[in-house]
């Protein structure tokens, strides 16, 4: 091949992959959507390739879960399957070392994600909105939040 012709070649070459770099960037870089353009909101994942499940979306470590509930009382934290929960008495004259006493022993189990007895205690999945996790014994009871 010729200098000249070899010269040539490079250059459309050097050109083919400057253009490829150039379409290459990450989706915060993108132009808006028409979709966007419209009003519509839209979600960028800082990990494209994660699933998206559907479901009702936790509460934020940040929020309050006393703010739901206007009598509940803190008692600290306990561990849980995915890190600390806080322990929230929601009902009844329970004081804190019950709870915390229960909830250390509780907490481990909570990933079976199905009711348990603990110390005489019945323990399970919660469907109180911003609560994991709840054990109730007569009157008393109290829920786990993250």
């Amino acid at each position: 091949m010729s200098r000249s012709l070899h010269r040539i070649v490079l250059v459309l070459a050097a050109g083919v992959v400057g253009l490829a770099l150039a379409g290459c960037g990450t989706e915060q870089e993108s132009t808006p959507s028409s979709a966007a353009d419209s009003g519509s909101a839209t979600t960028v994942s800082e990990n494209p390739s994660a699933s998206v499940v559907g479901g009702p979306k936790p509460a934020s470590p940040t929020t309050s879960v006393a703010d739901d509930h206007a009598d509940t009382t803190a008692c600290g934290t306990t561990k849980g399957p995915d890190g600390a929960l806080r322990i929230l008495i929601l009902d009844g004259d329970l004081d804190c070392g019950t709870a915390k006493k229960v909830a250390t022993e509780y907490g481990p189990k909570i990933a079976t994600g199905q009711p348990q007895q603990v110390s005489g205690w019945d323990c399970g999945p919660s469907e109180t909105t911003g609560i994991l996790a709840s054990c109730t014994k007569g009157d008393q009871e109290f829920g786990l939040a993250p």
